[in-house]
């Protein structure tokens, strides 16, 4: 999917604003980084509340054993069917840890779960793998 700012790179940020689909956003990480930029209260709050990166890697660890189609960001359905399936994981996974957010806080720690370069380094090797072993 390219991103739909610059139809020039690989879109690897994908923000859903809402349950429309109107209101999804899917940018390269360029676009995405002028788009919280220039959009008001995006940009203070981008990086307020994050998780560790102990922390992250060990959910991910967890996705990928539970849900690697979670990591599947091939096409434009492929991607809102993985943030919807690891927004899901994420509140079970953060309940079970003791972790209570209000909304704003668990919408900044989505944003950093799936919005953040590890989770698209992750699907990459995630692809390669399966790639090499349907090879």
């Amino acid at each position: 999917m390219l991103c739909q700012a610059c139809k020039k790179r690989d879109a690897l940020v994908h923000l859903s604003l809402g349950s429309s689909r109107r209101k999804q956003k899917h940018y390269c990480r360029e676009c995405a980084d002028r788009y919280y930029a220039r959009t008001p209260g995006m940009n203070s709050a981008r990086d307020l509340i994050r998780l560790s990166n102990f922390y992250r890697s060990k959910l991910y660890d967890e996705l990928e054993a539970r849900h690697p189609e979670a990591f599947d960001n091939s096409d434009r359905e492929a991607c809102l069917r993985g943030s919807d399936l690891m927004r899901r994981f994420l509140k079970k996974r953060l309940t079970k840890d003791g972790i209570r957010l209000n909304r704003d806080g668990f919408e900044m720690l989505c944003l950093d779960f799936f919005g953040s370069h590890h989770f698209y380094e992750r699907a990459d090797k995630l692809k390669k793998r399966t790639n090499a072993d349907d090879a």
